[in-house]
């Protein structure tokens, strides 16, 4: 029996001394399976639950914390995002497809004539070609109507009441082929019988004093006069019956006469026994209650001085004229245009025409010949043209004897300093204008509205 307690008392010590053994290696298993469940996590990045992209993870040796978490649980990381502001996008409008390359942009078929969709104040850009009557597949003007070479200060209206109404604007556009009613001085047009003989004037015509009467009028000025260029002293005449000045055209047209004496150097020139016409510059004056005929004259030769210099004057030299010659040429080229660049080229082609002795053939000196009260430029036909008179430069060589009109400084410029040139003129330019030509063969065809 007493052995017996022996061997339980030794069991039991044996018990006692595995138990620690036991514990200890139950501890150093579960260290084994908690290194190896941290090192598994940190093999793979945890990601969110609601995670759509990877969330990365700082890499390294597991922290104290996870080595001494519980085995049993795997933790999970809870990634908590920071609060951003959130972009919100605005639509863009997606733009046009591409057209096909061998797509292009459409073209308009024409472009708009007569005004028709342009706003107001745009150019209008006609397709339309300018017809010549007579020619083949124009229009032609009714059987019986004759040419006339348009004059300065013609219109269509005046051509319409010189045919007795027997046709209206419209007709003589139509039959001429017209694009626009206002006429170029030289062109060429087909009117009626009579239409151009009878027909009025478009500027209205003053005769040298109402009733011829002179003297003094119960004046109310300050009056304005005004002296479009190319005027005739007879006009000017007019325009002063047509004021309230205290003196009468009458008395105008005797300060200015045949043989009259200034004090002005230039009008010296002339030769005796001729009017001051060409020296009344163009302008706008203003005359005075006590202003007298040979004032306001005066006033005229002061601003022809002004405007024409010394050194204009005596460059005509260099053409081989005096001034006062120049003059004269310059009035009758005032009249034939009123385009600086075409007063040169007719002033050219005249010092041409007068360098070889040929005639000057202008109609405008015959149209001053035949000038009455009441139309002091009337046209010039078939009919009058034979007019005997020292301004006929159709049947006369050579310059007339006097200026015709008052030319504006443009006019005397393009004259004195007019270029050289071998061109020809053909004023009737067929519809077209004056039309210039460098050889006889095509101032022919001018002429024949080739």
């Amino acid at each position: 029996m007493p052995e017996d307690r022996s061997h339980s008392t030794t069991n039991s010590a044996r018990r006692a001394w595995l138990l620690p053994i036991a514990i200890l290696a139950g501890g150093v298993l579960a260290w084994g399976l908690a290194v190896t469940v941290v090192l598994l996590a940190a093999d793979e990045p945890l990601l969110p639950d609601d995670a759509t992209a990877p969330v990365e993870v700082a890499a390294g040796r597991p922290t104290l914390a996870a080595l001494t978490s519980t085995p049993t649980e795997t933790p999970t990381a809870t990634a908590t995002p920071s609060p951003s502001p959130t972009a919100t996008r605005t639509p863009t409008p997606e733009p046009p497809p591409a057209p096909l390359e061998s797509e292009t942009p459409p073209v308009p078929d024409s472009v708009p004539v007569s005004g028709e969709g342009t706003a107001p104040g745009e150019p209008v850009l006609s397709n339309e070609a300018t017809a010549v009557p007579g020619e083949s597949g124009a229009c032609s003007p009714p059987d019986g109507w004759e040419p006339y070479t348009v004059q300065q200060d013609d219109t269509l209206f005046a051509f319409v009441l010189g045919a007795g109404g027997t046709v209206t604007v419209d007709d003589l556009v139509a039959a001429n082929c017209l694009n626009s009613r206002y006429l170029q001085v030289g062109q060429l047009l087909y009117l009626p019988p009579g239409a151009a003989e009878n027909a009025p004037p478009s500027v209205p015509e003053a005769a040298a004093g109402s009733d011829g009467a002179r003297g003094p009028r119960t004046p109310n000025c300050p009056c304005t006069i005004v002296i479009p260029p190319g005027w005739r002293l007879e006009q000017i005449a007019g325009a002063i019956d047509a004021s309230s000045t205290l003196f009468t055209g009458a008395d105008f047209l005797a300060a200015v006469g045949p043989g009259v004496q200034t004090s002005y150097d230039f009008t010296q020139e002339r030769p005796p026994g001729t009017s001051l016409e060409g020296f009344m510059y163009p302008g706008t004056y203003t005359v005075q209650n006590d202003t007298t005929a040979e004032a306001f004259r005066d006033m005229l030769l002061e601003a022809f001085a002004a405007n024409v210099s010394p050194t204009v004057r005596a460059d005509a030299a260099a053409k081989g004229v005096t001034f006062y010659q120049a003059l004269i040429l310059a009035s009758v080229v005032q009249r034939e245009s009123r385009v600086l660049e075409t007063q040169k080229l007719i002033a050219s082609i005249y010092f041409n025409r007068l360098r070889d002795g040929n005639r000057l053939a202008s109609t405008v000196p015959v149209s001053y010949a035949l000038g009455r009260p009441g139309n002091w430029w009337p046209r010039v036909t078939g009919s009058n043209m034979e007019v005997d008179s020292p301004y006929n430069t159709y049947t006369r060589p050579g310059l007339p004897p006097t200026p015709i009109n008052s030319p504006d400084i443009n006019a005397i410029i393009a004259t004195v300093y007019a270029p050289e040139t071998d061109l020809y003129y053909h004023s009737g330019g067929c519809g077209r204008g004056a039309a210039f030509a460098r050889t006889y063969e095509e101032h022919l065809a001018n002429i024949r509205c080739e």
